[in-house]
C-alpha cells in the first residue's frame, strides 16, 4: 500500500510539471579514439572534452545535428568554439549550439562543413603539462589536416603538453 501511494505522489508530481522528465537510465556505447589508447570522450557540462580510461556511457542524442549525452534528458551538448586556430576547442554545454556534427551509432564524429573549415572528422588529442592520477588528453576539432602537429601551446591549447599531442578520430561504437 505505501509503494504504491509513492508510486502515485511521484507520477503526480512529475506531472504536474510543465518540462518534466523521467530519466530513462539506459548504457550505450562510448565514443573511443582509436590513435589516443582507445580513450573515451567525457566531460560535463562547463568543461572542455576530455579523453578519459572511462568516458560518457549514458547513450547519445544525434538530433539537429548535434552530440548530445544522455540519449533521452539531454543534459550536455557537445559545442564548437569558433577560434582561428586550426584546432578548434570542444565545450560540454547545457545547450545544443553546434548543429553541424554528422554521426550515429558504429561512425566516427564528423563536423560538417561551414563558412570557417571544410568537412573533417580528424581531432587532436593531448595530454596536460602536469601530471594526472589517470590517463587524460584535451581534445580538439582539427579542422586542417595539412598543418603540422603544434610544438608549443597557444590561447585555444591552453595547458597541454604539445608534444604528447596526436591526431584521432572519434569512433562512436556500435549499440
Amino acid at each position: 500500500m505505501k509503494v504504491t501511494s509513492a508510486i502515485l505522489f511521484l507520477a503526480s508530481t512529475i506531472a504536474g510539471t510543465a518540462s518534466a522528465c523521467v530519466t530513462v537510465v539506459q548504457e550505450g556505447p562510448p565514443i573511443v579514439a582509436p590513435s589516443a589508447s582507445n580513450l573515451q570522450l567525457s566531460g560535463a557540462v562547463g568543461t572542455q572534452a576530455t579523453l578519459t580510461l572511462s568516458g560518457l556511457q549514458k547513450g547519445w542524442n544525434f538530433s539537429n545535428g548535434g552530440l548530445g549525452s544522455p540519449q533521452y534528458c539531454t543534459g550536455q551538448w557537445l559545442n564548437i568554439v569558433n577560434g582561428s586556430k586550426p584546432w578548434k576547442k570542444l565545450v560540454w554545454g547545457s545547450t545544443q549550439q553546434t548543429t553541424t556534427w554528422r554521426t550515429g551509432y558504429n561512425a566516427d564524429l564528423t563536423a560538417k562543413k561551414t563558412a570557417s573549415y571544410n568537412e573533417t572528422s580528424n581531432f587532436l588529442a593531448c595530454s596536460p603539462s602536469y601530471p594526472t592520477f589517470a590517463p587524460q588528453m584535451s581534445v580538439f576539432l582539427l579542422t586542417d589536416d595539412t598543418v603540422a602537429l603544434p610544438t608549443v601551446t597557444d590561447d585555444v591549447l591552453g595547458d597541454i603538453n604539445p608534444a604528447s599531442c596526436v591526431k584521432t578520430k572519434l569512433h562512436i561504437q556500435p549499440l
